[in-house]
């Protein structure tokens, strides 16, 4: 892999140095925000540090909850760059610490994120 040039590591840094505040969680997709905005989604399995890798990008703590515990979150959670763009944190799939039923009903949010926004 290529590594970045300084041009391109100066670009995401200071995209990423943008004041970045909590916009909403959504538990259903019809409470989604418009996509009037380009969107930055991050997916993965459950605690493997999504929410804590965009506290990271932006230089904030506790902007996104992040916790050891998997399956924490369980909203598609917006989260707002300055109004340039947007994060999006999405729920993980596999196993959590919640019912079967419930487990499934925010998997099957994010997926739904996912096939509606492309």
């Amino acid at each position: 892999m290529d590594e970045f040039t300084p041009d391109e590591l100066e670009q995401a840094r200071i995209l990423f140095a943008r004041p970045a505040t909590f916009i909403m969680g959504c538990a259903k997709i019809e409470q989604l925000p418009d996509p009037d905005l380009p969107e930055i989604a991050f997916a993965g399995r459950s605690n493997v540090g999504k929410s804590s890798l965009i506290n990271g990008l932006v230089g904030m703590h506790k902007l996104a909850r992040a916790s050891n515990e998997p399956g924490r979150t369980r909203e598609v959670n917006f989260f707002d760059l300055d109004g340039k763009m947007r994060l999006v944190d999405l729920p993980g799939y596999g196993w959590a610490k919640a019912s079967k039923s419930t487990v499934k009903k925010f998997q099957d949010l994010g997926r739904d994120y996912l096939r509606g926004r492309v």
